[in-house]
């Protein structure tokens, strides 16, 4: 499955929104900056898999990375 920047904005929004979050305590929780957490949301900002890894972190979640041969 590819995940563009939209569908991972979506998956962070989401997980975001059942946790009762708003950007401000994601922001605390994961230290990255509240306007960048907004642009990976709405798909406008491709974030490192540093930032990615912090996200979800502070979401209870956590990055798999497979890679395989076509």
């Amino acid at each position: 499955m590819e995940l563009t920047n939209i569908k991972i904005g979506k998956i962070i929004k989401k997980r975001r929104m059942e946790l009762n979050l708003e950007l401000k305590d994601l922001q605390d929780y994961s230290g990255v900056n509240y306007v960048s957490i907004s642009d990976i949301e709405n798909g406008k900002a491709n974030p490192t898999i540093k930032t990615l890894e912090k996200l979800l972190d502070a979401l209870g979640m956590q990055i798999n990375i497979e890679v395989v041969t076509k």
